[in-house]
């Protein structure tokens, strides 16, 4: 009988998949890929894609210049991940620009007595910060007002050339 989802949930190995930290299960899946070139053959094919990037030569690269990338991405706009492989123009939604701390409420019996700039105060008050981009406030425009491709951050290396849906 194969294991799916339903199942494993209900198991003791499912728990304690769905209880274990994300350091915990990255670490305990390294140690499994290492050990089991099947289990890194299954994590490769859901974990990487082709990438096409000619100005590339690694050791991962073959005679056609293709290598595998990783196949999902934090984008530096809007703080979410993304698979590189469905990155369209439309995508991505952000704001340009931060908010910044606007509205009256936030001071009012503050005498400056704590910081009004906090995720807290943003939670509470999303319509007192303002952003200076579209002058739209975290409440009646939360995701952006700019559209456009998730952007990746590449901490030590340059972009890779991957391929986009359009």
């Amino acid at each position: 009988m194969p294991i799916t989802e339903e199942v494993l949930k209900a198991t003791t190995l499912g728990r304690a998949i769905n209880d274990a930290s994300d350091k915990t299960l990255r670490a305990v899946l390294k140690s499994i890929c290492a050990k089991n070139d099947q289990a890194r053959k299954e994590a490769e094919s859901q974990l990487a894609v082709t990438d096409t990037d000619t100005d590339t030569d690694t050791e991962e690269s073959s005679g056609n210049n293709k290598r595998q990338v990783p196949c999902y991405a934090f984008c530096v706009n809007c703080e979410k991940e993304f698979d590189v492989t469905t990155n369209t123009k439309e995508i991505c939604r952000y704001h340009p620009e931060p908010s910044e701390p606007t509205g009256e409420d936030l001071y009012v019996d503050n005498y400056d007595e704590f910081e009004v700039d906090t995720d807290e105060m943003r939670e509470d008050f999303p319509e007192c910060f303002t952003f200076a981009c579209c002058d739209g406030n975290l409440k009646d425009n939360p995701d952006g007002c700019v559209s456009d491709f998730h952007r990746e951050q590449y901490p030590d290396a340059k972009p890779s050339k991957r391929s986009r849906a359009f």
